[in-house]
């Protein structure tokens, strides 16, 4: 998950270093997942931005020369949302979006609330 070019201390950081249209897009996502997120902590992990619930990793956002990822961090979410998803492309445990058609509410929502169940039921 480590990506190599924008190092930052802090999410907005690493925001305001990527291409202005590709942190746009992740700006989107990452507002998108502080509406459904509870508590939602921002940090700065494996050098790119994660969204924290309960104290634990849930998603992550980072940038490649030609899109946006948003990392799952559950191989077991991704094998459930494959041909649920009707935008952007899984690859592997990352959902890859193109920064002019960043991640609907919907499906920021669905992945949220899945990776939250799972945390919940982990951490009980």
């Amino acid at each position: 998950m480590v990506r190599e070019g924008y190092p930052a201390t802090t999410v907005e950081e690493y925001l305001d270093a990527v291409p202005p249209e590709q942190g746009a897009a992740l700006r989107l996502v990452r507002d998108r997942l502080l509406e459904v997120v509870p508590d939602a902590e921002q940090v700065i992990s494996y050098q790119v931005p994660t969204i924290r619930y309960r104290g634990t990793g849930l998603v992550a956002l980072s940038v490649a020369r030609t899109h946006c990822s948003l990392h799952l961090m559950s191989p077991p979410l991704a094998t459930s949302l494959a041909g649920v998803l009707d935008e952007g492309k899984l690859s592997g445990a990352t959902l890859q979006f193109d920064a002019d058609a960043p991640l609907s509410a919907a499906t920021v929502r669905l992945i949220a609330e899945r990776r939250m169940a799972e945390v919940d039921a982990r951490l009980g």
